[in-house]
């Protein structure tokens, strides 16, 4: 698929494929709107940046078996749903990624 195609579908330029480590996440802003990339065991996968427990940031948090690790209270985040471990937290939003090349776009709202 093609960056202009991505583009029309409201895909955004996030970063390049390498500089997003193994096991952290890498923190973008897209249209004003701070967004953690990770890369999970299936792919690349987009969350806020914001854990909802304490809206804090996760972005030193912990990338591991297609989960985000929140650094400041442990709780953790599906990647693919943003479902927290613990009931009592909301979800993150997750977003659609999609790579071309070596590059990863991300589509918000």
């Amino acid at each position: 698929m093609s960056e202009a195609t991505l583009e029309e579908r409201g895909f955004k330029p996030a970063c390049a494929i390498s500089e997003v480590p193994t096991m952290l996440p890498r923190k973008v802003s897209i249209d004003g709107l701070s967004v953690l990339i990770c890369r999970g065991e299936e792919g690349f996968f987009a969350v806020d940046e914001l854990c909802p427990h304490k809206s804090l940031s996760m972005a030193f948090g912990v990338v591991h078996e297609g989960k985000i690790i929140c650094p400041h209270h442990q709780y953790t985040f599906d990647l693919d749903t943003g479902r927290c471990s613990m009931r009592r937290c909301a979800p993150v939003n997750t977003y659609p990624v999609e790579v071309v090349g070596e590059e990863l776009f991300v589509k918000i709202g």
